[in-house]
């Protein structure tokens, strides 16, 4: 587990955690779409980004943060969970 600053602990708990998620075009069709998954740390929304460029069916338009008060689970993409 990280070791989290007390300033960091009051922005948390004031505005919530922060959290990045994908936005992805299906191929063929024109909509966006937000990714079902939700990432922690920008470096497995990166990791996600090159799961999604490898494939054919999707297409990475760009990763969104926002933050909630809500505590979502880290998502494991690499399972399908």
């Amino acid at each position: 587990m990280e070791k989290k600053s007390l300033l960091t602990i009051i922005i948390e708990f004031l505005f919530g955690t922060k959290y990045y998620a994908n936005i992805i075009n299906t191929r063929g069709v024109i909509r966006y779409e937000i990714c079902c998954f939700i990432f922690r740390s920008r470096k497995s929304a990166m990791e996600h980004k090159q799961r999604l460029e490898s494939g054919l069916s999707y297409k990475y338009i760009q990763t969104i943060t926002f933050r909630s008060r809500k505590n979502y689970p880290e998502s494991d993409f690499r399972n399908g969970i």
